[in-house]
């Protein structure tokens, strides 16, 4: 059972993120549901296999969309109605909201057809349980560091969740390895996440955890959440004549590791004219400025 739901969640990541980047920054409620209704089923090779179903705890706002607007005080679950939209002045936050989507993806009752995971009111029914905290928008709201006092606000969450799933009779049942955390932010869940080791991680990438904490044998890679906006007008004649730069890139050379990899990249494309590879760091202003200045002008982005 859990690999069936690895493998479901795989593409219900995939394919909700890739809805994201189309329709972009938009009111879930007015947009990105009625796109799920309207667009036409394509047959596909899995498409005689059942959905998903998958059971979502209704956790108070404070673990999920609370932390976007903490004026806020309200802790009833919230529905699909009440569903608040991504704010716009995110920042780089953005990148890293895939639990937001997939929360917001259960929440929109239909009949399921055409869909990957549905989301079922009977834990008794369940195949997988989804548990909607925004680990990653906790580390990004409340404090950067393990001495910031603002950071006790991430850690209580976590504990407080942690009594919560250890007290479920379905976390007890399978000691997790059916549970669906989103962990995309590195640093998420950064005090307790070893107590998660056996539960499904939506994460990024390994790269600060043992193996025993997070693989791909249990776990799922999402993409991170474009932040560019996407350009819906770009249709020259000849796209490959009006794009001057073969090779487009500006961020952090230093990063994991040093940066071997960036700085040795750095090093080989160095002295190519149609190739662009800057050292800079991701704010708004920058990537509006790529956003305006590059990233349409380049055949491919790095």
């Amino acid at each position: 059972m859990y690999r069936k739901a690895i493998i479901f969640l795989t593409f219900f990541v995939i394919f909700f993120i890739s809805c994201y980047v189309i329709v972009g920054s938009v009111d879930i409620r007015s947009y990105f549901f009625p796109l799920l209704q309207s667009q036409p089923i394509s047959s596909s090779p899995c498409a005689a296999e059942p959905p998903l179903r998958v059971y979502m705890y209704d956790l108070p706002r404070r673990f999920n969309v609370g932390i976007l607007n903490r004026r806020n005080l309200d802790q009833t679950p919230v529905t699909a109605s009440t569903w608040p939209p991504w704010p716009r002045n995110s920042g780089l936050k953005r990148q890293h909201s895939v639990e937001y989507w997939m929360m917001g993806s259960l929440l929109h009752e239909d009949s399921g057809d055409g869909r990957d995971a549905v989301r079922v009111m009977d834990p008794e029914n369940a195949d997988a349980f989804f548990v909607p905290f925004f680990s990653s928008l906790s580390f990004n709201s409340h404090g950067r560091n393990m001495t910031d006092p603002a950071t006790e606000v991430d850690h209580q969450l976590q504990i407080d969740l942690v009594k919560f799933l250890s007290e479920s009779k379905y976390w007890q049942r399978s000691k997790g390895r059916d549970h669906v955390i989103p962990m995309t932010h590195p640093n998420a869940f950064r005090f307790l996440r070893e107590q998660m080791n056996a539960s499904i991680q939506i994460v990024v990438d390994f790269g600060r955890y043992p193996k025993a904490m997070s693989n791909l044998g249990k776990d799922v890679v999402a993409p991170y959440v474009h932040v560019v906006s996407s350009f819906i007008d770009d249709n020259p004649p000849d796209p490959f004549v009006s794009r001057k730069t073969l090779l487009f890139f500006q961020g952090k050379t230093f990063r994991k590791d040093d940066g071997i990899i960036r700085v040795k990249l750095a090093k080989i494309l160095n002295g190519y004219d149609d190739v662009h590879y800057e050292r800079s760091a991701a704010t708004e202003k920058s990537i509006k400025t790529e956003t305006l200045h590059h990233l349409v002008g380049s055949l491919m982005q790095l």
